[in-house]
């Protein structure tokens, strides 16, 4: 009853890690949503201010200086939040391939446990 015993609770815990690796999965997705909108909340409205700056400029050149100015802003701020959200990213996968990988590691040490016994049953029946 012992190998039943052992490959229930071993599944088991496959599950149990499947289970985990899906749920940090889960709330790092909400997570990661939750920051795209509110950057793009944000940058939605940038993008009337910015306008309204422009329209209220006095001269063309001062409105292209604006409008310069708003650009590097703008492109800073993406490249910014770009990096954010790819550390982000980074960490949730790491955290939530963690519990797999527990499991593919406590596989891997099963079958070289199994593969050590199989070789000293077929040394003492040579």
């Amino acid at each position: 009853m012992k190998p039943y015993d052992d490959a229930v609770a071993f599944n088991q815990n496959n599950l149990d890690a499947f289970v985990a690796s899906s749920t940090v999965f889960a709330k790092g997705f909400e997570q990661l949503t939750k920051q795209y909108v509110a950057f793009a909340s944000e940058s939605f409205e940038d993008a009337i201010e910015a306008g309204k700056k422009i329209v209220a400029a006095k001269t063309v050149n001062e409105a292209v200086d604006m409008q310069t100015k708003i650009a590097k802003d703008v492109w800073e701020k993406a490249v910014s939040e770009g990096q954010k959200m790819s550390d982000l990213s980074t960490g949730i996968f790491k955290e939530a391939s963690a519990p797999i990988s527990d499991r593919v590691q406590a596989t891997v040490d099963v079958a070289n446990e199994t593969a050590k016994k199989a070789a000293k049953t077929t040394k003492k029946a040579a």
